[in-house]
């Protein structure tokens, strides 16, 4: 009992509320302090250690901060400290950052670090952690706007303008919630309305099934892990829910094997991230589904990119204080990530980010398997499977299959059928299915060769081949049916029977070039004789081998024509033949003097030509004539032949009417050379080299 006026007891004391939980320590990086600062005084060499931290905060959400400390030899004491939100981070350079309090006048602080690779990882964990700390700050702002009613004082869109997208985004959040009630509750009017509004806003939606729609059981799914060297099967405890890309990400987190080098295959499919595993056939224990790991430099992962998702791994990891990982390991019998050898990390010890990334390209499954444990005596080893790896998706086929099962690569050349492998039963069947399917391939190969033989033969016996189709006459350019036009053996170019008969009644050579040429090509083939009989009519091809074999007298070197008016008989003499007897008028020709003078001899006939030259005036006149015609320009004397020619009008490149040489009229000389038309080695050379023949050529042959 308490006295009178004493004073009443003290309350008993609450109880200490409990401590908040210690800050996670993400990563910590030495560095040095480049620019001056108002920090407080540091060491001389001015060496801070920077140390970024994760610890929960109010509502659910987390918070970063970044503390400058000193070095562990210093004290270690904290210099300052600054929440991510309220400050500005920048890469400067491969080894220079900066950093600048927002809402300060203070200049920036500039911090070196010793190696580029240290920066690097820095770098990697603050930009997550900062993207972390902006999408919390927008979540939060959206979430603020949507929950202010107008009537209390709220802001309306119409009123400020910077809010409209937050209020636009929880009507379609809103639109979206009624559309899944309406479809769960079968009210299909409802439904309908919500999804023609969202349609109108084009608004972006990912629809998934609930868990609740699926099976609750677990499921003992069989994996075969594949790589290009070694392979191994395991087992795995998934939910008929679980999809392939939270599969993926489920080993990327235990074993560091980034989704982008995981290949998923269930029942010959290749899997896409969106699906779940009971869509592909995964609905019982037993089920198989078959892993395939390439290598970072197939999936085109960089070393940045693995980092950053490690990085994001890492941080979600942090969410909650309880080993997420080790509930999760009575769902899988993966191996752990236990230490490798050569890879340096101490017992118990995560691996991080540096020591994954450095050995991810040369990262083999085999490796990974080796520090399994060794499974009980009811579980024996799955040995290695014999057969080749495809070089394009690393897909393990049998020693005997010429491509490959999944994508039908072919099998690599330097690849030798162990001795000692013996194909099974369907392995004998596919290569038996193999042979036969060969044999008639090889079969049908040689009937369309056999028919196609036939064809030719029965071609090579028609004097003229047909076009088979519509063509266009490159000569007349009209539309020519089929079987109306010709197609030249020689070349295949297909012309007109019209514009053929043309050519080879106007060709002044004794073959018949192929009428063929565009702006780049002009074609060097000839038309044969039975193609040429054939076009034309029995007296144009006689024509025509009159004028071959004028063609080929004039252009004989030792040619005699008989001098009888219009007899046709000529002949090719030797030097040691002097006279010509003509098969056809049966005259006698003298070689010597160019002339028919019989009963008399050379001499003889010379003399009698000088008698009547010179009693005859007209002959004298017509050869005083001509050699003044030379002598001023107006006529010139033959390269070959030696008469005398005359050009009356029109172009510079004229033809003898008694040799048939061609002549260029400005360098009164041979046209081409020793080798005939075509022959630039001789002749005038004009337009050889681009450079005309004479200073008076005009440019026309």
């Amino acid at each position: 009992m308490a006295l009178p006026g004493a004073p009443a007891p003290a309350p008993a004391p609450a109880p200490a509320p409990a401590p908040p939980p210690p800050p996670t320590v993400l990563m910590a990086v030495r560095a040095g302090l480049a620019r001056p600062s108002r920090l407080p005084p540091l060491p001389a060499a001015a060496a801070l250690r920077l140390q970024l931290s994760v610890e929960p905060a109010a509502g659910g959400q987390r918070r970063f901060r970044l503390g400058l400390r000193h070095p562990e030899a210093a004290g270690g004491g904290n210099v300052a400290e600054y929440d991510l939100k309220d400050i500005s981070y920048k890469v400067r350079g491969p080894t220079c950052h900066e950093l600048t309090v927002l809402g300060s006048s203070d200049e920036p602080m500039v911090f070196n670090f010793e190696e580029e690779r240290e920066a690097q990882k820095w770098w990697t964990i603050v930009s997550s952690s900062l993207r972390e700390v902006q999408k919390a700050s927008d979540s939060m702002l959206a979430s603020q706007a949507s929950s202010l009613p107008a009537a209390a004082g709220g802001v309306s869109a119409d009123q400020d303008p910077e809010a409209a997208p937050f209020l636009e985004l929880s009507e379609k959040e809103d639109l979206a919630l009624h559309l899944a009630q309406a479809i769960e509750y079968g009210d299909e009017e409802v439904a309908s309305q919500c999804a023609v509004a969202l349609a109108r806003q084009q608004a972006t939606l990912s629809i998934l099934l609930k868990e609740s729609n699926y099976p609750t059981d677990d499921i003992s799914m069989k994996v075969g892990v594949e790589d290009a060297t070694s392979s191994a099967s395991i087992t795995i405890r998934v939910r008929a829910h679980t999809t392939i890309a939270t599969l993926k990400q489920q080993v990327f987190q235990d074993y560091g094997f980034h989704p982008l080098v995981q290949r998923w295959i269930i029942g010959q499919c290749l899997c896409v991230d969106e699906r779940t595993i009971s869509s592909y056939g995964i609905r019982r224990d037993g089920d198989t589904a078959f892993l395939y790991l390439l290598s970072a430099k197939m999936a085109e992962l960089t070393e940045q990119r693995y980092e950053e998702d490690q990085a994001r791994v890492m941080l979600s990891s942090t969410s909650s204080p309880t080993d997420v990982a080790g509930e999760r390991r009575k769902y899988n019998t993966l191996p752990n990530m236990s230490p490798k050898k050569g890879w340096g990390n101490e017992s118990g010890r995560k691996m991080d980010i540096g020591e994954i990334s450095q050995h991810l390209d040369t990262l083999q499954i085999g490796d990974l398997f080796s520090a399994q444990p060794k499974p009980a005596a009811t579980s024996l080893p799955s040995p290695v499977q014999a057969g080749w790896s495809c070089p394009k998706c690393t897909f393990i086929n049998k020693p005997t299959r010429p491509g490959c099962e999944m994508c039908s690569t072919d099998r690599p050349d330097d690849y030798v059928v162990p001795g000692s492998y013996k194909p099974d039963e369907t392995e004998l069947w596919r290569m038996q299915q193999e042979q036969e399917g060969i044999l008639q391939y090889q079969q049908a190969l040689e009937a369309e060769r056999l028919k196609n033989f036939q064809q030719l033969l029965q071609m090579e016996e028609e004097v003229l081949v047909p076009n088979q189709e519509v063509l266009e006459c490159r000569i007349c350019y009209q539309q020519v049916a089929p079987g109306e036009g010709v197609l030249l053996r020689e070349c295949l170019h297909n012309f007109c029977r019209e514009c053929l008969r043309q050519v080879i009644n106007y060709s002044e050579e004794p073959e018949v070039a192929c009428p063929f040429r565009d702006d780049c090509y002009a074609c060097g083939s000839h038309l044969q004789e039975r193609e040429i009989r054939a076009l034309v009519s029995p007296e144009e091809y006689r024509q025509f081998l009159e004028r071959s074999l004028v063609l080929a007298e004039r252009r004989s070197q030792n040619s005699f024509h008989c001098k009888t008016t219009d007899c046709r008989g000529w002949c090719i003499y030797e030097d040691s033949v002097n006279e010509f007897r003509c098969p056809i008028c049966q005259a006698l020709n003298c070689l010597l003097c160019k002339a028919i003078h019989e009963g008399k001899n050379c001499r003889q006939y010379q003399d009698d030509l000088q008698v009547q030259a010179q009693n005859d005036s007209a002959a004298r006149q017509t050869n005083d004539m001509l050699q003044t015609l030379v002598q001023i320009g107006e006529a010139m004397h033959c390269p070959t032949c030696l008469i005398i020619v005359q050009k009356k009008d029109g172009c510079d490149w004229i033809r003898c009417t008694v040799c048939q040489t061609e002549i260029c009229w400005v360098t009164k000389g041979p046209r081409w050379g020793p080798g005939g038309p075509g022959d630039t080695s001789g002749g005038c050379r004009c337009n050889v080299n681009g450079q005309r023949c004479h200073p008076r050529c005009q440019n026309c042959h």
